[in-house]
């Protein structure tokens, strides 16, 4: 389970780093996703759509990793977040590599980014974003040690009213989707999923709750004539914990509001890792996410 009481005090001191002064991307935002320089071997694993294998070489008992969780869809769009940290690791040892998926329109992106909502082609929620992580002694959920959240997708659009943007993925808690303006999804946290947000007047159709490495779908538009113009929700992110879907829009006669944005995902270092940093949103314009392995 992530140590909060290391949270505060800790600078991260690997090479790569432009700067350390806190976990959010509010702060010093490292400048590459380049491995360390003070490291003489890495492996760069890009997204694949499967899990990806890595043996850790002879000699080798520790392994500095910077992971970044892929984006979310729509135009407004929510990144996923970037973490890196020193892992222990057993020479000979087998790592499984997951490298999250960016959202493509409706459908989330590989490694738990959920879909949007769907009202009628081509009206719909955008997808989140899948995390990246690493998983040492199986390939299960529970075996990561390492996760970078991917974020929300942006909500429908109404009639009149534009759709809630999707949440950051990243921290230790995903970034909230922005209301459309009925709810967003809640970004997911160390313990939970976020939630789903609610769905609005004659549309009352919420978000689905992240869980365990899934974000939570959007939700779903009216698909009746009396209420058509209400936005469904976007997708929440994959992570740690995944993010909550935006609940839909409501549909009140013409002027029908958008959807809420999904929740990102939250990333995840696991209590023996040292030297380690995470920020909420990184703001890279390269596709899908990345996990870069020193040694």
């Amino acid at each position: 389970m992530f140590d909060f009481r290391r949270a505060f005090g800790v600078c991260v001191a690997i090479a790569m780093l432009a700067g350390c002064r806190g976990l959010t991307a509010g702060n010093v935002v490292p400048t590459s996703d380049a491995p360390s320089s003070s490291l003489p071997k890495h492996r760069s694993f890009y997204f694949t759509g499967r899990a990806q294998d890595f043996r850790v070489p002879e000699g080798v008992t520790n392994i500095s990793v910077v992971a970044r969780g892929a984006k979310g869809a729509g135009n407004r769009v929510a990144f996923g977040g970037r973490v890196t940290a020193v892992i222990r690791v057993t020479p000979g040892e087998k790592l499984v590599i997951y490298v999250g998926g960016d959202a493509s329109g409706n459908t989330g992106g590989f490694n738990g980014g959920a879909d949007g909502g769907f009202l009628r082609n081509p009206y719909f929620g955008y997808g989140g974003g899948g995390a990246s992580d690493v998983r040492q002694g199986g390939r299960n959920l529970d075996n990561r040690v390492l996760v970078a959240g991917g974020g929300g997708g942006r909500g429908e659009a109404g009639y009149s009213y534009r759709g809630g943007a999707g949440g950051e993925g990243g921290d230790a808690t995903g970034g909230s989707g922005e209301n459309g303006p009925y709810s967003g999804g809640g970004g997911g946290t160390q313990y939970s999923g976020g939630s789903g947000g609610s769905g609005g007047y004659l549309d009352d159709n919420p978000g689905i709750d992240g869980s365990l490495g899934a974000g939570g779908v959007g939700g779903w538009g009216c698909s009746t004539s009396s209420c058509d113009w209400g936005g469904a929700g976007g997708g929440g992110g994959g992570g740690y914990y995944g993010g909550g879907g935006g609940g839909t829009g409501s549909a009140e006669g013409p002027y029908g509001n958008g959807g809420g944005g999904g929740g990102g995902g939250s990333s995840y270092v696991e209590p023996s890792a040292t030297k380690w940093h995470m920020w909420r949103g990184w703001k890279n314009p390269t596709h899908n996410g990345l996990v870069v392995i020193s040694w």
